[in-house]
């Protein structure tokens, strides 16, 4: 079926997880509604709508290099960066938050999973539902406040993704992508192997049929997981995707689960006056120490949970579930108590949504593995089909917006073979947890440096440690975890405000190999919390034996005492000190220990000398003894090896590259 060229159509796309063409977390009919909606929103709307509508009719391309499968983040990252080398994308979405046959803007279109909990979480903070309450305002319409101001800032996210698509001329359309194949077909005089599929457009219910690409890439996203004791009804009864379909403020909460999304929804519901219990099967701290978080930073988020008059439930589980006349009974494990909640919100982890949907990818011959995610190579290539790609939440790794983003640029970067530095793997990823305070880290924290073998510390400041803090959130704190003997951040893990903003500042320093001596001599912006990565650094140079006030010394011996040896000769340095101590009083002045080091060939200056001698001098005499003087000699030994070494690792990053 031959499709004739034409400019990219104003279509819009569906909201994903990380990525997603499955059915994920629909939006309620309130969230598309204009009721209650400014005049102003309204026609902004009407507009969007039109331009979505009057696009459906447009024509396809017989051909593109590129299929994108999924308008999350991951997808819609993997179709920009292919647009941006210049191929021909076309880029397929299933909207969900539109009825079947509706255009419009699809308001989730772009967004990651968490879209809906974020726009939530803002309201949180910034309503007081207590007052409004007490000033009269019912419930209903706090609610509709809500609804209305998540819906706002999605459609604002979906509408800017359009317009970035259309910049790129991405072809895209709404629908669902159906009978994944490959077929023969005629390129540039030779015959080679594409992939066919067809296209059931949404607006319409027309299907365009044989629709051809050279590549695909799925990012088909992940839906949550329904356990089959738990009675879904996403009326009363929710996952993490359908909690997005609640219809009415509640006063009371029941959550199962202490994850990230499980925590996040706690806060967020506390915020909004209701009464919030958790159910964790064990202890919180084992629970949370699985996600890997620090476990000062747990503590944090623990406390902050049950400041907000959060019931965590510790080693107990739901033996029943049952909604009786609006409201959710929940019968404990090993007990008689029962729970009783206008809401239950079962937060039980996801799997991916490679499974029961229209594109038939075992059929078509994509090995999965037992969970369901996609058999892939390093390269993000189906190791059963080639061309196929796969990123986000359909490969095993970090189920994160970001980490699907970055995976659906490395799988294009490798798809079309091109020099990027996209195509680097990376082992390490920042993680954010939206509560309030917020939690970020990078890295490894205290044990886990311990466990690789790290003479590791770690330095804290707490918020209130800069002035910002003092004044506006001083509750929360930020720790770098360093090595012993390099002052090297290895991590930085931090719990309170705009944790998630910093955590990328953290992520430089530890992906750049920076030391704490590196902080201490940055200039942060005044009243700013990067001011905190100071007050970290200057707690952890207080457990240094040799702290930033010994760096002076130590590089101007490194750089000219024998820069080429790397062993300390003991022996060597035991004869020349004892020639210098003509007193044979076992220690050395500022003169002899400056023709000291003249002897040993390092060029050091009088005042580094002086220096020497009052870092060293424990006993204020003012003289150096041996055992001091073999140990900074022993400090630039290590200096040396570590120099050496990363200059070696540097040459083997260039080979690899």
């Amino acid at each position: 079926m031959a499709f004739a060229h034409h400019q990219p159509p104003r279509t819009t796309l569906a909201r994903r997880r990380g990525n997603g063409d499955g059915e994920v977390a629909t939006t309620s009919n309130a969230h598309v509604s204009l009721l209650g909606r400014t005049a102003k929103q309204r026609r902004t709307t009407r507009r969007a709508r039109t331009r979505a509508q009057s696009s459906e009719g447009q024509p396809l391309l017989k051909e593109y290099d590129v299929l994108v499968v999924g308008g999350g983040p991951a997808g819609v990252s993997g179709a920009m960066r292919a647009a941006q080398l210049g191929r021909r994308v076309l880029l397929v979405d299933k909207p969900k938050a539109l009825k079947e046959k509706q255009g419009g803007v699809d308001a989730f279109f772009g967004g990651p999973t968490g879209l809906w909990s974020k726009a939530i979480r803002d309201c949180g903070k910034s309503m007081d539902v207590t007052d409004m309450r007490a000033k009269g305002k019912s419930d209903d319409a706090i609610w509709s406040e809500v609804q209305a101001s998540c819906l706002q800032l999605a459609k604002n996210n979906a509408e800017k993704t359009v317009k970035v698509l259309e910049q790129f001329q991405v072809h895209y359309v709404q629908g669902t992508t159906n009978s994944l194949r490959q077929a023969d077909a005629e390129l540039h005089g030779a015959q080679a192997r594409v992939f066919e599929v067809d296209l059931a457009k949404h607006a319409t219910g027309e299907t365009l049929r044989g629709v051809r690409a050279r590549n695909v890439l799925l990012c088909l996203g992940s839906r949550a997981t329904r356990l089959p004791s738990i009675p879904f009804d996403d009326a009363r009864v929710f996952d993490a995707d359908s909690i997005s379909k609640l219809a009415f403020l509640p006063r009371s909460v029941v959550i199962i689960g202490l994850g990230i999304v499980a925590c996040e929804f706690a806060k967020i519901f506390a915020s909004l006056g209701a009464d919030v219990t958790m159910l964790v099967r064990g202890q919180t701290s084992d629970a949370l120490g699985r996600l890997g978080l620090d476990p000062d930073v747990a503590r944090y988020l623990i406390d902050s949970l049950e400041c907000d008059n959060v019931r965590i439930l510790e080693n107990t589980s739901a033996d029943n579930i049952s909604v009786v006349d609006d409201r959710v009974e929940v019968r404990l494990r090993d007990g008689d108590d029962v729970l009783t909640s206008d809401v239950l919100l079962a937060a039980t982890g996801r799997k991916p949504h490679t499974r029961e949907n229209a594109l038939s990818l075992e059929q078509a011959g994509v090995r999965l593995d037992e969970r369901g995610f996609v058999e892939v190579d390093d390269h993000l290539q189906s190791t059963s089909l080639p061309g196929l790609y796969c990123a986000g939440d359909c490969v095993k790794g970090p189920a994160l917006a970001s980490t699907g983003m970055y995976e659906a640029e490395r799988a294009v970067a490798f798809m079309l073979d091109c020099d990027s530095k996209a195509a680097s793997a990376r082992s390490k990823f920042p993680l954010g947890v939206w509560t309030v305070p917020e939690l970020a880290s990078y890295g490894h924290t205290l044990a886990k440096a311990r466990e690789l073998g790290y003479d590791a510390l770690e330095g804290r400041a707490d918020f209130s440690a800069c002035l910002r803090g003092r004044v506006f959130a001083p509750e929360g704190l930020l720790k770098l975890v360093f090595e012993r003997s390099s002052a090297r951040i290895l991590g930085v893990h931090i719990v309170g405000a705009d944790a998630c903003e910093l955590i990328h500042y953290g992520m430089d320093l530890v992906e750049s190999r920076r030391t704490v001596f590196d902080c201490i001599s940055t200039i942060y912006s005044a009243v700013t919390y990067h001011e905190l990565f100071r007050e970290a650094a200057l707690d952890a140079n207080g457990q240094l034996e040799f702290g930033i006030e010994w760096q002076d010394v130590l590089h101007a011996l490194l750089e000219t005492w024998l820069p080429d040896k790397r062993d300390v000769d003991e022996d060597h340095l035991r004869a020349v000190f004892d020639a210098i101590d003509v007193n044979s009083n076992g220690s050395l002045d500022e003169d002899e220990l400056y023709r000291c080091f003249r002897e040993l060939g390092a060029s050091v200056s009088r005042e580094n000398v002086r220096s020497f001698i009052f870092l060293c001098d424990d006993d204020g005499n003012g003289t150096v003894e041996f055992d001091e003087f073999l140990r900074v000699f022993r400090v630039i030994e290590e200096m040396q090896r570590r120099n050496a070494d990363a200059k070696a690792e540097a040459c083997e990053a260039v080979v690899e590259l």
